[in-house]
């Protein structure tokens, strides 16, 4: 069975046992610090990420999952970027191709598009960083660090309610809904899939006509059941 986006795995290392709200607080500054300084920088902490990764015994086919977004979009990009130098090419009449100038071709196409390619490097590194958080961390520790940040924000604005509980961080409540439901969604998707295809079902655009409706469903379902959860300890 494969894991499903963002799903966690469990573990005993550092990373595991570090507290949720330290690395929901380190994610903002990682994207700063990605985006802000030299791409140096970016391919360095890109290539430290893959290491430790692995050293928490994530597969590769574990991180391309978390990943699959930001290549999707990669594809599409680089799809677009090139159709449209063919495109300029054709109308001024200077388009030359063939075989033999096809790796030069290629060379010159990276080296103008440096910019484009250091773009997708930082948002992999802050892909990469959140990846890291959802899998070393349970959705009850992602929604207590939330409340440990919420209620400490309150403290200092002088906004604590009596008590400290749940209730007194309705913010960080509504977020942690939000953010543990993206790893649900993933699994959602593919049970609905696996079923498909054990009733002998093929990947095709047929198959995306059927299950969506199904895919929706499950999901308002259980938004539906998590909301009157919800409710009822309030």
């Amino acid at each position: 069975m494969k894991n499903a986006a963002f799903s966690y795995k469990p573990g005993s290392s550092f990373l595991h046992k570090c507290p949720a709200w330290i690395k929901i607080l380190l994610i903002p500054f990682v994207s700063i610090a990605a985006f802000g300084f030299a791409p140096a920088f970016a391919i360095c902490f890109f290539v430290l990420q893959m290491i430790l990764a692995f050293s928490l015994k994530f597969s590769l086919s574990e991180q391309l999952c978390d990943l699959k977004a930001i290549l999707y979009y990669a594809a599409f990009l680089i799809f677009a970027k090139i159709a449209g130098r063919v495109g300029v090419s054709l109308s001024g009449g200077n388009f030359d191709f063939s075989w033999e100038n096809l790796p030069k071709i290629v060379a010159a196409f990276f080296c103008a598009e440096r910019e484009t390619w250091f773009l997708l490097l930082k948002l992999f590194c802050v892909m990469q960083s959140a990846s890291l958080v959802f899998k070393t961390s349970t959705s009850l520790e992602i929604r207590e660090g939330l409340e440990t940040i919420e209620l400490f924000i309150r403290r200092v604005l002088h906004l604590k309610s009596k008590g400290c509980n749940s209730k007194n961080a309705p913010v960080a409540q509504a977020i942690s809904i939000f953010i543990c439901f993206i790893p649900q969604v993933s699994k959602n998707w593919q049970q609905t899939e696996r079923a498909w295809k054990a009733r002998g079902g093929k990947k095709s655009i047929k198959m995306l006509f059927v299950l969506l409706p199904v895919f929706f469903s499950v999901g308002m379902k259980q938004a539906y059941n998590s909301a009157r959860a919800i409710a009822v300890r309030q």
